[in-house]
């Protein structure tokens, strides 16, 4: 497979890039210039195009050659999307629009998108989330991601550019950044290793279907491979777990309790997703394998050395 992961310098684009690469694909990797890991990938035999997502003449040579387009780039996380929707509008959607217009003008054959099964259905009427739930997402985040698959399948009606959504939950893991602008995980870790004050919005009792990106990998791995019907799925451990349930993991881990503080909690937040997989274990035949406590292990391990 010549393939391309746009945003693949990042968290889970480097993942994926190495894991594509381990299975002897052609793999170009799309990131903006100062991308985190990709001195990393191109050590490991990826091509690196550095650009601009909004410049088409930047993803025309990218993806030049390209059958299986990976969309991983996301110039927001939801609190931003909120401060800025017009920005978010313009970087992601519209940026979006650009690249299937690439892909389509150069005959690409299929697009996996990451989606976000943690904000496009907004307050659940029922858990676990099913992929037939209705979609009313409260940020722009997950409004704009919900625009993105409706332009997917648009484009697979018009011009049979076929096309994967995975709607994944909450991702975490190793090279997740730690700066608290989304993970959860990786900036409680490093602020304990660092034995600094962690901030919790609200009580702690909001609860989230953590993945770690080892599974979320396979799960991108088997959906390029998929063909027909169904094209959305939700790519969670389909377990709850609470915020408190992180710190009480973490500090089981470490040995030692953590310096918590307790701050309003945001509008934004729903109180509990959890998404139901059983249609990508039956369809895509994946399914979770790392528990959140290994997952922590592990995320705990890689950012002691790191």
């Amino acid at each position: 497979m010549n393939c391309a992961i746009v945003g693949g310098g990042g968290f889970i684009g480097s993942h994926l890039s190495e894991a594509l690469m381990n299975l002897e694909n052609n793999v170009t990797v799309f990131d903006r210039p100062g991308a985190e890991h990709l001195e990393l990938l191109s050590k490991k035999g990826a091509t690196i195009a550095l650009g601009n997502f909004l410049d088409s003449s930047d993803l025309e040579k990218a993806l030049s050659g390209v059958d299986t387009v990976f969309h991983l780039v996301s110039t927001t996380v939801p609190k931003s999307s909120i401060d800025d929707p017009v920005f978010d509008v313009t970087s992601n959607l519209v940026g979006t629009i650009s690249l299937l217009n690439v892909a389509k003008n150069l005959g690409v054959k299929k697009i996996v998108f990451a989606s976000s099964g943690g904000t496009v259905y907004g307050i659940p009427r029922v858990i676990p989330i099913t992929e037939d739930h209705p979609t009313n997402p409260i940020s722009s985040y997950g409004i704009i991601k919900l625009a993105i698959e409706k332009y997917l399948a648009l484009f697979w009606k018009l011009y049979g550019l076929d096309y994967c959504i995975l709607r994944v939950s909450n991702a975490y893991g190793e090279r997740q950044a730690a700066n608290g602008v989304q993970g959860i995980i990786p900036t409680m870790i490093n602020k304990a290793l660092n034995h600094q004050e962690i901030g919790i919005w609200g009580d702690g009792s909001v609860i989230r279907d953590y993945i770690h990106v080892g599974d979320i990998v396979t799960a991108f791995l088997n959906a390029a491979f998929h063909e027909g019907e169904p094209k959305v799925f939700n790519i969670g451990s389909g377990v709850g777990h609470s915020v408190n349930d992180i710190v009480k993991t973490l500090e089981g881990l470490l040995e030692e309790s953590l310096d918590l503080i307790y701050e309003p909690g945001r509008a934004y937040d729903v109180p509990v997703n959890i998404l139901d997989n059983s249609l990508a274990r039956q369809v895509l035949h994946w399914e979770p394998r790392i528990p959140l406590s290994d997952g922590i292990r592990q995320t705990l391990e890689y950012m002691r050395k790191d």
